[in-house]
């Protein structure tokens, strides 16, 4: 009995030792776990370009070593950051043009192959790679030349076109393209999509002033190209080309008006300006007005032909001084309305000579 218990002690014994061995060479199989973030795009401007806001989530990661690789698309081992934090300091607009991978790796000792210049579907031992994110390095466009111009118009009616731009895009590159239309200060204007639309820009209709004519190739996730931003803040990986100048001029004339300098007395008689009348030999302008402003400049009155101003009876106004104009105007012009000044008026327009009218008190 003693024996059969010695021997059953025994085989425990043995039995705990076995399992105490195979805990000390347990093989461990390492797991990398999941990383998240990006994808990233950047361009190739010489610009610092980092990864920000990668994360690990390490739940279940395994392995007694750590490191985080980049590589080409082929696997192609361009790095190998230590840390979360090394990877972020990385500058992907050193790399050029291409395409990264961001990996993290978990590992034993004794690996094989997980070196700069190496390729990492060829690492061997005991290892395990995460998911992978994508690194999309563009190269800054090119826009290439345009020529054209530059375009001296007169606003006067008559459609203006660019009709003669045109563009040399033998170097251009980029995925997308544009035209674009600003202001002298860069104000967006208009985008037209195509060398045709740009030419079919009527640029009479915009009104005396200057704007500048771009050509634009762009990488998608451009932000800023509307109508109402300005092409200075443009964001993304662009290239404008040179500028075309176009200035509009306006080619209102008044003419000359003649009669008076009228004198009257408020006396409660009709008093008429009967022989006013206008040269209007070199006039030009779509529209025509005449205009009574006091001697400020504010609007009393616009009588719209020769015969109506000739009807307006200024002993109606009491004592005072009026002025007598004609004005030839384009479409679009702002401030002419009673009650606003003529100074203030903005468009293409041009005032002629004033005719003073005094109007004394009766004794």
């Amino acid at each position: 009995m003693f024996k059969k218990l010695i021997i059953g002690v025994l085989a425990i014994g043995l039995i705990a030792v076995s399992c105490s061995d195979d805990d000390d060479n347990q093989t461990i199989t390492p797991v990398a776990g999941t990383i998240a973030g990006g994808p990233f795009t950047f361009c190739v401007d010489n610009t610092v370009d980092n990864v920000s806001g990668i994360t690990l989530d390490n739940t279940n990661t395994v392995g007694t070593n750590s490191t985080w690789v980049i590589t080409d698309e082929t696997g192609l081992i361009l790095g190998l950051p230590p840390t979360l934090e090394a990877v972020e300091g990385v500058n992907f607009d050193e790399a050029g043009a291409g395409v990264c991978l961001i990996w993290y790796l978990r590992f034993e000792d004794g690996l094989q192959g997980a070196e700069m210049g190496m390729n990492a579907n060829d690492l061997e031992g005991s290892f395990s790679l995460s998911n992978s994110i994508t690194v999309t390095r563009n190269a800054k466009p090119v826009a290439g030349v345009i020529s054209g111009g530059p375009y001296e118009f007169a606003v006067d009616g008559t459609a203006d076109f660019a009709t003669d731009l045109a563009i040399d895009a033998t170097n251009a590159t980029g995925t997308n393209s544009t035209w674009v239309i600003t202001d002298e200060d860069l104000n967006i204007l208009g985008l037209p999509p195509t060398l045709d639309a740009a030419k079919m820009v009527n640029f009479d209709a915009a009104g005396p002033g200057v704007c500048l004519i771009w050509y634009l190739r762009y990488e998608d996730g451009l932000q800023g190209a509307e109508m109402g931003m300005n092409a200075g803040d443009l964001e993304g990986c662009f290239a404008l080309s040179n500028s075309i100048k176009v200035t509009r001029t306006c080619s209102a004339k008044a003419g000359v008006i003649s009669g008076g300098p009228y004198m009257f007395t408020v006396d409660d008689t009709p008093d008429l300006a009967t022989d006013l009348a206008i040269d209007a030999t070199n006039a030009v302008g779509k529209n025509s007005t005449w205009v009574i402003t006091d001697a400020s400049g504010n609007i009393l009155g616009l009588p719209p032909t020769l015969a109506d101003a000739k009807m307006v009876d200024f002993d109606e106004a009491g004592p005072g001084v009026c002025l007598i104009w004609y004005l030839r105007y384009e479409d679009g012009v702002q401030g002419l309305e009673m009650g606003m000044n003529a100074n203030d008026l903005k468009g293409c327009f041009e005032l002629s000579n004033s005719i003073e009218v005094v109007r004394s008190a009766a004794p």
